[in-house]
C-alpha cells in the first residue's frame, strides 16, 4: 500500500531516499517534486526494475518554485474567444 495516499499499491521505491519507502506512481512523482534526479524503481510483478521519475508521469517546472509557469501561452484562454 502508497505509504502516502493508503489507496493503491505502493509498487515504487527510491534508491536515493533514506529509509524504505513505498509508492504508487503519482505519489512517488509528488514527493520527488524538488528531487528529479533521484533513482526509483518499480515492481514488476517479480522484482523491483529502474524506472524514471520521467516514465512515472514527473514533469520538471524549472522557475516559479517547482510551479508551472503561470504564464502558459500554450493553452488558449477561453475568456478570450
Amino acid at each position: 500500500i502508497c505509504e502516502q495516499c493508503s489507496e493503491a499499491e505502493g509498487s515504487v521505491q527510491c534508491m536515493s531516499c533514506a529509509g524504505v519507502h513505498a509508492w504508487c506512481g503519482p505519489c512517488a512523482v509528488k514527493a520527488h517534486r524538488n528531487l528529479p534526479f533521484h533513482k526509483v524503481q518499480r515492481w514488476n510483478g517479480a522484482h523491483y526494475q529502474p524506472t524514471s521519475l520521467m516514465d512515472l508521469g514527473f514533469l520538471w517546472h524549472i522557475g516559479h518554485g517547482g510551479d508551472p509557469c503561470p504564464c502558459n501561452w500554450s493553452e488558449p484562454d477561453p475568456e478570450e474567444s
